[in-house]
Formats: structure tokens, sequence, C-alpha cells
């Protein structure tokens, strides 16, 4: 057996709100943290791992950082090169979710662009909304947290209806060892209002490991829209949180991402009323 890299990271995911009214969820998730340089080994070695063809499991490069040509590493070194960022790291490992029989939501991918002694060059994070957009924060130079490194950044794309594109975000990173931490914090004038925390304990990336992850989370990807609607709703009747109109993409960063969009077109408040307006112009 090969030896890898890449490993699966089994945990939760927890989201929690603060201002205007409070309310928080977590539901268990497994992530796929993936060596960009291992990607054919994968396909080569682990059944029901494909790269760039159907399988059980998949990973597209035209899934990733929008329509470029080439792989995911090439396409994520001709962004850093496009603003600026040099080609110091050698190793690129990405935190993300799959395609579980073609299927896939990815909210947002994390890179972590290493060094030849491991050590972080750059963070970068490609962020998706349910619009069929994209949007890159690349994060350099940041400074130590009590999980490893943070950033503080200005939000610059929309994701929530229920947040504006303003304030900051506050990113978080451990390490890749055992245990895998990632935090977003979201403030507006130093007060932080939002947070999301994905996290999980490694373990290697087998056959039988696939197997019963599609066991134990038989339907987990197909649930994520819904559970999105779920929560959502619950803010917009239960709790009477306001909704905000979706701006124009205005960042060099924003893309259009090259997966269908979730939404259809209606994207303001005058295009319809009442559940309608929400479920199909709002959802997440």
């Amino acid at each position: 057996m090969v030896n890898l890299e890449s490993k699966i990271y089994e945990g939760a995911l927890f989201h929690a709100r603060t201002k205007p009214v409070k309310h928080s969820f977590s539901f268990p998730l497994y992530t796929f943290v993936l060596d960009l340089d291992e990607l054919e080994l994968l396909d080569k070695n682990i059944r029901f791992f494909g790269y760039n063809r159907g399988s059980v499991f998949t990973l597209y490069d035209s899934d990733h950082l929008g329509s470029g040509e080439g792989s995911i590493k090439e396409k994520l070194k001709t962004w850093l090169i496009k603003f600026g960022y040099n080609n110091e790291y050698t190793t690129v490992k990405m935190i993300t979710t799959l395609r579980v029989f073609k299927h896939t939501f990815n909210p947002v991918i994390f890179y972590y662009c290493l060094d030849s002694e491991n050590n972080i060059v750059y963070h970068v994070a490609e962020v998706h909304n349910t619009f069929g957009e994209g949007h890159l924060y690349i994060l350099k130079d940041g400074g130590k947290s009590k999980i490893g490194t943070e950033y503080l950044v200005p939000k610059k794309f929309h994701v929530s209806p229920f947040n504006k594109v303003e304030g900051d975000y506050n990113f978080h990173f451990s390490k890749l060892n055992e245990k895998m931490d990632v935090r977003i914090n979201v403030s507006k004038n130093n007060i932080n209002f939002f947070y999301a925390r994905i996290s999980g304990n490694s373990q290697k990336i087998t056959k039988y490991k696939l197997i019963k992850l599609i066991i134990k989370y038989p339907i987990r990807t197909l649930l994520i829209i819904p559970k999105i609607l779920a929560e959502a709703a619950k803010l917009y009747y239960a709790k009477n949180l306001e909704i905000v109109d979706k701006p124009e993409p205005s960042s060099e960063k924003t893309y259009k991402a090259t997966y269908p969009a979730y939404i259809s077109d209606f994207q303001t408040t005058e295009d319809a009323d009442g559940i309608g307006r929400w479920f199909f112009s709002k959802i997440y």
C-alpha cells in the first residue's frame, strides 16, 4: 500500500449567530484533506475514489477555481501569480468535500500552501455561494492564534442572505496533523456576530474507509441543501431575521463557478413575495 499524506477527517460542522438574533446548529461532517500531488496515486490505488472520472467519491479539476485550464494546483498558481504572489510553496493540501455519486455542494474549500519544510506560505479560502459564484481570499503573513495561524481580512463576497457584504473575516487554521480545526469569525466594528467551525480527527484513506462513510452517511451530501434551507427558514420565519439583497460582484477575485447554481434568477426583494421570494432567491 502506498504511504499517502492525504487523509479523511471525520468530525463536525458548527455554526452560531449571536446578533441580531441567537441561533446555532451542528451536524456530523467528514472532509478530505488531499495533497494535490497525490491525486493520480489516489485514483490508481484507492477503489471508489476517482480523479477527473466517475466514481463513488470524485474530485474534478473543473469544479474548482473557475473555468481556467489545468489541474487544481496549476489553476491556483495562476490565480496567485495574477495577484502578485510568488511561487515559494512546494506542496498544496486542500480541505474539501468530494462529489458523492456525482452530487456536490461545496460552500468553502481551504488550501494550505506549504514550503519544503512544511511551513505555511499561504492559506487560500475558495468560497462559493448558491448563485453559482466563487471568490478567493488569499491569506498571507498571518499571526499566531491559540490553534495555529490567524488572519483578519475584509469581507468581499455575498454568501448569506442575512449578512451584508461588510465587516471582516477572522480565519483561524490549525496544522493538519491528527486533528484538523478551521474557524471563521465574522465581525463588524470589532464585534463578532457569526462563528463557524470545521473540525475532525484524521484517518487513512482506504477503500474500506470509503465504504464505511457511505454506510454511515448514506445521503449526507444530499442533505446539505435541505439542512441549509431548514436552518435559514428558522431564522426567517421563527426569529424574524431580515434578508438583504444580493449585490453585484465587485472584486477581481470573484468568478463564475463551473458547477450549476442552486438558485434561480430571483435575486432581489422585488422579484417575488413571501415564501417564494425567500426560498427560491435567498437560500444561503
